[in-house]
């Protein structure tokens, strides 16, 4: 099974050195979307800045896969 690895930026980087191995990137969304959830319901003030949350999913050669963003839009933005 290939390996993924979700690397988290909100205000600060983390790097996930470690990984999980799913079946394949069908999974590893569903994965990368739970996991944002789960970030997001312990720490909601994470999209208060104005780079929001975002969790790339990364294959075990470094390749971005895809990414997860959550941002907040004031009203008053043009």
């Amino acid at each position: 099974m290939p390996r993924y690895f979700f690397h988290t930026t909100d205000a600060s980087r983390q790097h996930d050195d470690v990984g999980v191995e799913l079946a394949d990137d069908r999974a590893a969304r569903r994965e990368a979307i739970c996991y944002t959830g789960s970030l997001l319901q312990d720490e909601p003030d994470l999209v208060q800045n104005e780079r929001g949350l975002r969790v790339n999913v990364v294959d075990g050669d470094g390749r971005l896969k895809f990414a997860v963003m959550v941002s907040t839009l004031d009203s008053r933005w043009d």
